[in-house]
């Protein structure tokens, strides 16, 4: 007998959160940036004199449960989306 493909096995919720860098907290003199780029939770300034620095972000990274939910998918045993009703 075969297994039901639109049975629902998992409910995944997505949430969205910020990082915040204080520049001048950082010591970062944006004259002299070149570029910039963001890798995980790290900021990469890549600066005019050819040089790089990195400076990681954990604080403020907390999650709002409350009122920050981007979408909720559920899917089935293969991870095949099969609805997006409901969640609400």
């Amino acid at each position: 007998m075969r297994e039901n493909k639109d049975k629902p096995k998992y409910i995944e919720a997505r949430y969205n959160t910020y990082l915040t860098w204080d520049l001048e907290k950082e010591g970062i003199d944006w004259d002299k940036v070149e570029d910039w780029g963001i890798n995980r939770t790290a900021l990469i300034i890549y600066f005019k004199d050819g040089t790089e620095e990195s400076y990681d972000q954990w604080e403020g990274s907390e999650v709002d449960y409350k009122h920050g939910m981007q979408e909720a998918l559920v899917f089935n045993k293969d991870w095949e989306k099969v609805s997006n009703e409901g969640g609400d």
